[in-house]
């Protein structure tokens, strides 16, 4: 199956049924791998980000996945928002899911999701006080698919640990 852009008007045709955002030190090995065997045991075709190419090659990879997948679902976990990475492809996730009409579910992992929408833990304010090289623009609209993804109605996962006090920037 491919994706069709040819008329805005035309019903998208998808490539993977699900795209997964998520932190890889976070949860890759504990609650991505047992959520993406899940879903390929249930035959849902999944991205999985398991490859080993450049960052250009790589973001331009994930950017396209996010595009031909019909649902994509965001874990949030304790530093999420603390990669630039996972907070642009949230941007493209979340404007696929207003252009596109792409579901996104989040699942927060161990982090209250009123906490990101209101913004009020550690780590938001870090990555953005440390992001500063970066346009006013980009900024905004990660503040923007932020809240917009942490409102919408997902899964609370694990207890909440709350750890948002440290995020490593690479």
């Amino acid at each position: 199956m491919s994706y069709t852009s040819s008329s805005s008007k035309s019903k998208p045709r998808w490539i993977y049924d699900v795209f997964i955002s998520f932190r890889g030190p976070d949860t890759r090995k504990n609650f991505v791998s047992h959520l993406y065997s899940a879903l390929a045991n249930a035959g849902v075709n999944t991205f999985q980000d398991d490859k080993k190419l450049s960052k250009g090659q790589r973001l331009t990879e994930l950017f396209h996945a996010i595009e031909v997948s019909q649902i994509s679902i965001v874990v949030f976990s304790g530093n999420y928002i603390c990669s630039t990475w996972c907070l642009d492809e949230l941007v493209k996730i979340m404007e696929c899911h207003a252009f596109r009409g792409q579901v996104v579910l989040p699942v927060f992992y161990d982090v209250n999701p009123s906490s990101l929408r209101s913004r009020s833990c550690v780590s938001y304010e870090v990555i953005f006080e440390y992001d500063s090289d970066l346009h006013r623009v980009k900024k905004r609209k990660r503040k923007k698919a932020l809240s917009e993804a942490a409102g919408l109605l997902g899964w609370n996962v694990s207890n909440y640990r709350y750890i948002y006090a440290f995020c490593p920037l690479f």
